[in-house]
């Protein structure tokens, strides 16, 4: 497309600085939010002079609405929204606290869609517009210890599934985005968290996450490069509401669709005993 303007949530590092960075590059108009705007501010440079960073309340409706209403009042449309704020829960399911769930489903699913419905009235309004919805591929493929992460990014990317049949008629698009390993701070403490307690007898959760803390800041993924897909999704005139990125979840999905063909060829007599007789 033309240059746009696109809002861009949790901006201040990873892949959300990375995006901002790579949609100022393109010409866009990006606003970015975060909870520390002045930070953000100071990290983008090229593209300054199209570029505003904003603080925005993830868990206020109202704020979310406002944030989208500012960004048209001043640039007369809303052309793309990158869904990135969010934060993973690692550990088992059993460990975590409900109020720890709580507050990873209020981020990663209750802001994420506070933000999209704010989006969708003004894209709808414009019959133009473009939701990106960051998941991961622990939407598709889960394992010992990323349950929680798992359940938080399959309800986005079922939520974005939703959207993008529910949008088409007024001409908006919208993607969930499923990158496989890519190399951020998104397995640190920062970005991260772990129960408050444990439970030693889950070994496999254990070995899970001693696998995770190896594989910090050595993922395969270019986040630099995950960017660039984003902007080109975003080119894109008919996108898929779900995009996989990166051979590693290239490989998880395909494995992963292989696995649950299998399983129900082989309880196929089962699930088939529930259906009325003609």
């Amino acid at each position: 497309m033309a240059t746009g303007v696109w809002l861009v949530t949790g901006a201040s590092k990873g892949m959300g600085l990375e995006i901002v960075r790579a949609a100022l590059a393109a010409g866009h108009t990006v606003v970015g939010t975060s909870r520390s705007p002045e930070r953000l501010r100071a990290q983008v440079e090229a593209g300054a002079d199209r570029f505003r960073a904003v603080a925005m309340d993830l868990g206020s409706a109202e704020s979310a609405q406002a944030t989208v209403d500012a960004v048209v009042a001043e640039f007369g449309r809303l052309d793309v929204v990158v869904n990135n704020a969010g934060y993973s829960l690692l550990g088992a399911v059993e460990e975590f606290s409900d109020a720890e769930v709580a507050a990873n489903f209020e981020v990663n699913v209750f802001g994420l869609l506070r933000v999209t419905r704010a989006a969708l009235g003004a894209m709808r309004r414009q019959r133009s517009g473009m939701i990106v919805n960051m998941a991961s591929i622990s939407a598709t493929v889960t394992s010992p210890a990323t349950g929680l992460c798992s359940a938080t990014k399959a309800a986005v990317l079922m939520l974005t599934e939703a959207v993008a049949q529910e949008a088409a008629e007024f001409g908006v698009r919208a993607t969930a985005v499923c990158p496989g390993g890519v190399r951020t701070d998104f397995l640190d403490a920062s970005s991260s968290r772990r129960p408050a307690d444990t439970i030693e007898d889950y070994t496999q959760v254990s070995r899970a996450l001693a696998q995770l803390d190896g594989l910090n800041h050595a993922q395969g993924g270019d986040p630099a490069l995950v960017a660039r897909a984003i902007v080109e999704l975003a080119d894109l005139p008919n996108p898929p509401s779900r995009l996989y990125l990166g051979r590693d979840a290239l490989h998880a999905v395909r494995e992963q669709s292989a696995r649950v063909l299998a399983s129900a060829d082989e309880h196929r007599e089962l699930s088939e005993s529930t259906t009325r007789p003609a």
